[in-house]
C-alpha cells in the first residue's frame, strides 16, 4: 500500500550476469564485459566506447543513463540491432545521424504521455557528439525537474526576467552560477531561464507561463537597457506591447493576489549599471545604476498604463485561469517600475575588492556571436562573473525565506482545509440529527392517532414505515 520506489542498479561492468541459452545472437547485444573487450553493455554504450574507449568521460555516463531512461519509458532499446557488431555500426558509425526519438519507439498508449520536454532530455543525453551532451548530471537533473514542473509535480526556485538585447549574457551567466546550487537551509536551486528551458518548437508564451506561474522567487534584471525602451512608451493605444513590462506587471500581480494560482513568494530585483569605460578608475567593474545614467530613464516613464501591454497581461492571466484585478490592468508604467525599485533587491556594484573570474571559452564565443549592448570585453566579463557570484548568498537567503513562507502557507492551508472539513461534518451531523428528530416526532403523532382510532385496543404499541420502507414495531 506504500508509495512505489524505483531503484536503478548499474551492473554494466559485471561479468556473466545472464545465462547463455540457445538464442546466443539475441543475447549478444546485452552481453557485458566479456569477449567484447570493453566495459559496459553494448546496447547502452555511447559511440566513444566503440570508437576509442580512452576518450570516455562523464558525458559517457550521461549517454548510458539517458539510454536507460529511454528503455524504462518506452519499453524498447534505442537501437534494436541484435549483435554487438550491428550495434556498433548503428551507434558509432555515423555521428551525425540522430538517435531515434523515444516517442517513436514507445507503444501507442504510452507515446502520448511522453512530453516533448522529456523527449528533449533523452535526445540531449544521447547526442552522439560528446560536446553536445549535458556537461554534467546536475544539468540533466535540472532539465528532468523541469519535466516534473510541466506535469504539475514540482516548482522552479527562481525565474529570471531580462531583456534579450542588453541582459542576455548577464542572465545566462547568472543561470550558470545559480542553477543547481544549494542554499544554507538545504534547498536545491532550480532556475527557469527561457533560453535554457524552452524546448525547440515550444510556444514561448506556454513556457513563460509555466516558468513564472511555478516559481517561488522572481529575479528581474533592471538596467538602462531594460528601462530605455519602456521610456518610449507613452501610455497610448499606439504603444507596442513590451514583453519585459508584461513580465514585471504579471509578477507583481501574482505576488499581490494570493488566490492567483501562482506560487510566487518574493521578487528580488537585481539592479545592473552600465559597464565602466576603460578610462574609468573603476574599470572593469559595473557602474552604479543610480549615477551612471541608467536611472534617468525612470523619470521619463509614462504615468499611465500602456494599453497594448496591459491587454496582453489580462489575456495571459485569463489563460492561466486568473481573473486580472483592476489594479493590474490599470498599472501605470512608472508605478510598475518604481514599485520594483522600492523593493529590497541586489546591486551589481560596490562589492568591495573582487578578483575577476575566468570564463569558459564557449561563453566568450557566445559574446562574439551575439554582442551585448553596451558591449563587454573579456576583462569586463570576468569581473561581471565575480560580481554575479557575489550576489548568490543574498539570493539564497531570499530563497530560504520564500520556502519558509510557502511552508507556513501550506500549513495554514491544510489547517483551514481541516477546519472546513470539520465544520462541514458538524453541519451535516446537525442536519441529520434534526431530520431524525422530526421523523421521530412525526412517528409519535401517527402512532397516537392510530391508537385513538383503534380504541385503545393496541395501546402501548404502534407501527410506522422506517426510512427504508420496512414496517417497524415500536413501543411508545
Amino acid at each position: 500500500g506504500g508509495k512505489q520506489t524505483y531503484k536503478l542498479l548499474d551492473l554494466g561492468t559485471a561479468v556473466g550476469v545472464h545465462e547463455v541459452d540457445e538464442d546466443e545472437q539475441q543475447l549478444e547485444g546485452m552481453r557485458t564485459a566479456t569477449e567484447l573487450q570493453f566495459a559496459g553493455t553494448p546496447a547502452y554504450a555511447p559511440p566513444e566506447n566503440f570508437r576509442d574507449a580512452k576518450t570516455m568521460s562523464y558525458p559517457s555516463d550521461i549517454w548510458s543513463l539517458a539510454a536507460t531512461l529511454f528503455h524504462l519509458v518506452s519499453g524498447a532499446l534505442p537501437f534494436d540491432e541484435q549483435t554487438a557488431v550491428a550495434l556498433s555500426a548503428a551507434i558509432a558509425a555515423d555521428l551525425d545521424k540522430p538517435v531515434p526519438d523515444v516517442r517513436d519507439r514507445a507503444p501507442e498508449d504510452v507515446r502520448s504521455k511522453i512530453s516533448s520536454a522529456f523527449a528533449a532530455v533523452i535526445a540531449k543525453g544521447m547526442e552522439k557528439h560528446m560536446v553536445n551532451r549535458y556537461r554534467n548530471l546536475d544539468e540533466m537533473a535540472s532539465d528532468l525537474h523541469g519535466c516534473l514542473v510541466q506535469r504539475g509535480e514540482g516548482l522552479y526556485t527562481v525565474f529570471i526576467s531580462y531583456r534579450v538585447v542588453s541582459e542576455r549574457h548577464h542572465a545566462l551567466m547568472l543561470y550558470d552560477l545559480l542553477n543547481n546550487t544549494m542554499t544554507s537551509a538545504g534547498h536545491r536551486v532550480i532556475v527557469y531561464l527561457d533560453a535554457k528551458r524552452l524546448v525547440k518548437g515550444e510556444d514561448w508564451e506556454q513556457g513563460f507561463a509555466r516558468g513564472l506561474m511555478h516559481s517561488l522567487v522572481a529575479l528581474p534584471l533592471l538596467s538602462g537597457g531594460v528601462l530605455e525602451p519602456l521610456s518610449r512608451l507613452h501610455g497610448v493605444l499606439d504603444d507596442p506591447p513590451d514583453n519585459v513590462l508584461k513580465e514585471l506587471i504579471i509578477m507583481q500581480a501574482l505576488l499581490r493576489d494570493s488566490d492567483s494560482g501562482g506560487r510566487l513568494e518574493s521578487i528580488f530585483p537585481v539592479l545592473v549599471g552600465r559597464p565602466c569605460e576603460l578610462s574609468d578608475p573603476r574599470y572593469p567593474c559595473t557602474g552604479n545604476f543610480f549615477t551612471d545614467g541608467s536611472y534617468d530613464h525612470v523619470r521619463k516613464l509614462a504615468t499611465t498604463p500602456s494599453p497594448a501591454t496591459t491587454s496582453a497581461v489580462a489575456r495571459f492571466l485569463r489563460s492561466c485561469q486568473v481573473e486580472p484585478s483592476d489594479e493590474t490592468v490599470s498599472a501605470p508604467v512608472s508605478t510598475t517600475v518604481r514599485d520594483l525599485l522600492a523593493l529590497q533587491g541586489a546591486r551589481l556594484w560596490d562589492h568591495g575588492s573582487l578578483e575577476p573570474e575566468e570564463i569558459p571559452d564557449e561563453e566568450w564565443e557566445r559574446v562574439h556571436k551575439e554582442p551585448p549592448e553596451p558591449p563587454l570585453d573579456r576583462d569586463q566579463l570576468r569581473m561581471l562573473r565575480a560580481e554575479l557570484r557575489a550576489l548568490i548568498p543574498a539570493i539564497h537567503e531570499v530563497i530560504d525565506r520564500a520556502f519558509a513562507q510557502q511552508s507556513g502557507k501550506d500549513l495554514l492551508r491544510k489547517a483551514a482545509q481541516g477546519k472546513r472539513a470539520a465544520n462541514l461534518a458538524a453541519i451535516l451531523m446537525r442536519l441529520r440529527n434534526r431530520n431524525l428528530g422530526e421523523a421521530f416526532e412525526d412517528w409519535k403523532e401517527a402512532a397516537q392517532e392510530e391508537r385513538q382510532q383503534r380504541g385503545g385496543a393496541t395501546a402501548g404499541t404502534g407501527s410506522r414505515l422506517s426510512p427504508s420502507g420496512a414496517a417497524t414495531e415500536v413501543v411508545v
